[in-house]
């Protein structure tokens, strides 16, 4: 893997040169309101690692799991925690490391792209993908939340409804869906959806981010 040094100031994350690329989402899922409740947090999905660092250069948040199963990217991790002098940072490459009921805080922005649904690009198969049910993801995921933990995280639009009812079945309670838009009078292009893990439903639909509005990452 070739990569390459990009300096947003506060931090620097190595990523690779060519292929997949982290776009927006991670800024936006790691901006959370506040974060003095959460004492640690996972990252699933982790990447390079730019959510990890960002909750640990922004929150007081005391542990985070960054977990990645891809050998490549476990070790990009790893040098963008060294590079960022971070020491709060775990790097895991399964859920089965995290105890029981231990997490305050999950963040994802996983592949929401179905290869049923969608022509398969070779290229970024991995990272654009899904290659794990959404279904077996939020299962997995659920025992290791504390009562009241909060889900956070990213999907398509068209994957709204499937999303919605799969964190109901399993004991999630929606709180929050905030839509992304890349301009105004265009489609939404994800959503952030947040939700609660053993609490109950009660939806609020948040102001819409318009990319438009900031400077591009």
């Amino acid at each position: 893997m070739e990569i390459e040094l990009c300096d947003f100031g506060s931090f620097k994350i190595y990523q690779p040169k060519n292929g997949y690329r982290f776009s927006f989402e991670p800024f936006y899922l790691a901006n959370i309101e506040s974060t003095k409740q959460y004492k640690v947090a996972i990252d699933i999905g982790s990447g390079c690692g730019i959510i990890a660092i960002l909750l640990s250069k922004n929150t007081p948040i005391e542990k985070i799991f960054a977990l990645e199963n891809n050998q490549e990217y476990i070790e990009l991790i790893k040098e963008n925690i060294k590079l960022n002098q971070t020491t709060n940072i775990e790097v895991i490459d399964s859920i089965e490391k995290v105890p029981n009921a231990y997490l305050d805080l999950t963040i994802s922005n996983p592949p929401y792209y179905t290869k049923t649904s969608y022509r398969l690009s070779r290229k970024y198969e991995y990272q654009k993908f899904e290659h794990m049910p959404l279904s077996e993801l939020v299962k997995d995921i659920k025992p290791k939340m504390k009562r009241n933990a909060l889900y956070r995280l990213t999907f398509h639009p068209t994957r709204l409804f499937e999303l919605l009812n799969i964190l109901d079945t399993n004991g999630f309670g929606i709180k929050t869906i905030q839509s992304i838009y890349g301009k105004k009078n265009k489609i939404s292009k994800s959503c952030i959806v947040e939700a609660k893990y053993l609490a109950k439903t009660y939806i609020t639909i948040k102001p819409p981010i318009l990319l438009e509005d900031y400077k591009s990452f």
